[in-house]
């Protein structure tokens, strides 16, 4: 079955964003998976549902992503010889049209097979992961694209802190291809067409957009669900049992400590314990408040937060 397109070439910003609004897009993909750092499946599930308007709302690492593509596009040909052609198109999957790819570009290699490109930008202190492999909320997007786009490579180019190039090939995975597949499947039929809130996983990305968006307590109380007891029990279980962790770590750390003494290393069968001396500046706040409180109060900075505790 062919696949649809949309052309995207003389397309809006506002159109192109209103376009991906309609479905699941690659960048999506880590974030329904629960492996995005940076976005929510709330926020996710708050734009595709329209309850968040349609914003451009880039960064410096987004706009310097589209700045450089074209000039890691390039480099990729001269590196190694294969052309890179830019599709300027939405592609669809040929059986959830709400699934679909917005690649940068499509490679015809060697052997005349059609593999995706993917251009990226990452900064220095990424350099590690990426001299590893590729980040995995990116292997996720590509393998989305592949899905979509019914191919079996893909070819995903970097420019790391400005000055170093690497790029990767990704094979087609059908296991992780079908478990992205049932969860994206999961959040649109099940919770965007529907309405239906998904279920809060455990990213850093969800808690830290949940404490921005209820930052503000408005005060009194709610009278929660009756599904939320086996929410509230497994949570204080979860709670103990770290408590009792944190316990037996601290036990096996002194006995670590007792071993080793005065020396700042240790080893033993090639495993190497440092436990070292470090110092640091701090500030002496009380002190500061009682002998010079204008100059307290004129540098102070107040911040807040919402403490959750179950009783």
């Amino acid at each position: 079955m062919k696949r649809n397109t949309v052309p995207t070439a003389k397309m809006t910003r506002e159109e192109w964003l209103q376009l991906r609004r309609k479905g699941i897009g690659g960048s999506d993909a880590s974030v329904i998976m629960g492996k995005n750092p940076y976005r929510s499946i709330l926020q996710l599930w708050e734009e595709k549902t329209g309850k968040l308007p349609v914003t451009d709302e880039g960064n410096e690492y987004t706009y310097w992503g589209n700045v450089m593509e074209p000039i890691i596009r390039k480099e990729f040909m001269n590196r190694t010889g294969l052309k890179v052609r830019q599709k300027h198109a939405m592609i669809f999957h040929k059986d959830y049209p709400y699934l679909f790819a917005d690649v940068d570009g499509i490679v015809t290699d060697e052997r005349g097979e059609k593999c995706i490109f993917e251009a990226k930008t990452a900064s220095q202190y990424k350099a590690e992961q990426w001299e590893d492999g590729v980040p995995e909320e990116y292997i996720l997007q590509v393998q989305h694209y592949l899905e979509v786009c019914g191919m079996d490579k893909a070819y995903i180019a970097a420019l790391i802190g400005g000055n170093k190039f690497v790029f990767h090939t990704i094979y087609r995975d059908e296991e992780l291809i079908r478990n992205l597949v049932s969860r994206e499947k999961e959040f649109w039929e099940g919770c965007v067409l529907t309405g239906t809130e998904p279920v809060m996983d455990d990213s850093d990305a969800t808690r830290d957009y949940l404490n921005q968006k209820y930052s503000d307590p408005i005060g009194g109380s709610i009278q929660l669900q009756e599904d939320m007891k086996s929410v509230l029990a497994e949570y204080q279980d979860v709670d103990c049992k770290v408590k009792e962790l944190e316990k037996q770590k601290t036990g096996l750390a002194n006995q670590i400590k007792a071993a080793m003494g005065e020396y700042e290393t240790g080893e033993v069968d090639g495993t190497v314990v440092s436990w070292k001396k470090i110092s640091r500046e701090s500030l002496d706040s009380k002190r500061l408040r009682k002998e010079q409180p204008e100059v307290f109060a004129e540098y102070r900075n107040i911040s807040s937060y919402r403490k959750l505790s179950i009783a």
